[in-house]
């Protein structure tokens, strides 16, 4: 085990040992792990390597990958709260250029996945050295995948490209300066970043911790049918114009126990980033029994910007919303509980193996409060259940 701080982490004994258990089947080198309820941590521990032969510290700088998507989120929402912008408004109108079949989606498609542009299905991923203008442009000019709102489809970077783009074109100030300016910051996430400076990159060193390939794979549609390839994030996700890159739907890095931060900041437990009423708004269910064309036609219920419950594996709390990255990370906070749960790890194995690591930690995490919260959460699910599909072999 890395560093850890005072509290009691007996409560979660069976969560560090299942942790440790998957570092020695290679399904991770390192993780963070963060629990708090009320805003009070419980649990705030590292635990493994960040590279061979060094420890994994809790105040390194790990990457959340979609884990971070809720931070932009609340950046759309807080400029919905001050009345700058509606929900329904069309991304025509603060996007030069949006066109191509895309001119009837709005925010409140982007934010639940529905508006069309995923651009993953044919293979991008946005591992590029592009100017964030460029990469707009390229979406915008992107032809539609479906009439916006008609289906849903995970869109992992390009929407959360477009929101980053919305913010700026209200507000003025870049993506990655307004979610430092008025949400990190001010709920106590000092540490983190939305792309980091390579002169930054220096000054971290060793505290920047890279990702390690432990083999995750993506699906790709092709002439041939759908196939499964290796995706190996090591070879580019640690190149250090990639760190520097702003992607607001995966680039997200810092400490775990910062991301757990925004979460009790939410929860009304550190200085309020957004109204209760908006957390309400953001965690309720926005879309539902729309089969999802990327994630194999699973018809998972969302927020706006969020993940819900029902939506998440591991028996969480009914209300519960959060996110998850890339075969890596989760962080969730539970109103009804009050309760913070954020696991990043440095390894990302194929999504089976990951979503049996993220459903051991959560169901163990909540377990380890016995009766007291049991009545508040939802079923624990298979695995089975949960990919609707028999695990790849």
């Amino acid at each position: 085990m890395g560093n850890s701080d005072k509290t009691d982490n007996s409560l979660f004994t069976e969560v560090i040992e299942a942790l440790e258990r998957q570092r020695s089947e290679g399904l991770h080198p390192g993780a963070q792990v963060y629990v708090s309820r009320f805003g009070e941590p419980l649990l705030d521990i590292a635990l493994g390597e960040s590279a061979p032969g060094r420890a994994l510290e809790r105040d390194d700088v790990m990457l959340w990958y979609s884990s971070g998507k809720p931070v932009t989120t609340v950046a759309i929402l807080q400029l919905w709260e001050r009345g700058r912008i509606g929900l329904d408004d069309r991304v025509a109108d603060y996007v030069d250029g949006w066109g191509a079949g895309k001119e009837r989606v709005t925010i409140r498609h982007v934010l639940t996945h529905t508006g069309g542009f995923t651009m993953i299905r044919a293979g991008e991923t946005f591992d590029k050295n592009l100017s964030y203008a460029e990469a707009v442009a390229r979406i915008a000019a992107t032809p539609a995948e479906w009439e916006p709102g008609t289906k849903a489809g995970y869109h992992p970077t390009s929407g959360w490209k477009i929101l980053g783009a919305i913010v700026e074109a209200v507000d003025g100030r870049p993506i990655d300066r307004y979610v430092a300016d008025e949400v990190l910051v001010p709920a106590g996430a000092k540490q983190s970043r939305l792309g980091i400076p390579v002169e930054e990159q220096d000054a971290l060193g060793d505290r920047l911790v890279p990702v390690h390939w432990t083999g995750h794979v993506l699906a790709f549609q092709d002439d041939s049918g759908l196939r499964m390839v290796p995706y190996h994030i090591e070879e580019i996700h640690n190149l250090p114009w990639h760190v520097a890159k702003v992607e607001p739907g995966g680039g997200m890095r810092g400490p775990a126990r910062e991301l757990g931060r925004f979460y009790e900041s939410l929860l009304g437990f550190g200085a309020p980033i957004l109204e209760p009423r908006t957390v309400e708004v953001m965690g309720a269910v926005h879309r539902y029994g729309i089969p999802d064309v990327i994630f194999g036609g699973q018809k998972t219920p969302w927020g706006l910007g969020v993940q819900v419950a029902s939506g998440m594996s591991g028996g969480v709390g009914r209300r519960a919303f959060g996110h998850g990255g890339m075969a890596s990370s989760r962080g969730i906070a539970d109103p009804d509980a009050g309760l913070v749960l954020v696991l990043v790890t440095n390894g990302l194995p194929d999504p089976y193996r990951n979503e049996q690591r993220m459903f051991a930690f959560f169901d163990g995490a909540y377990r380890a409060f016995g009766d007291e919260l049991e009545h508040l959460r939802l079923p624990a699910r298979s695995m089975q259940d949960v990919f609707k599909a028999k695990p790849p072999t």
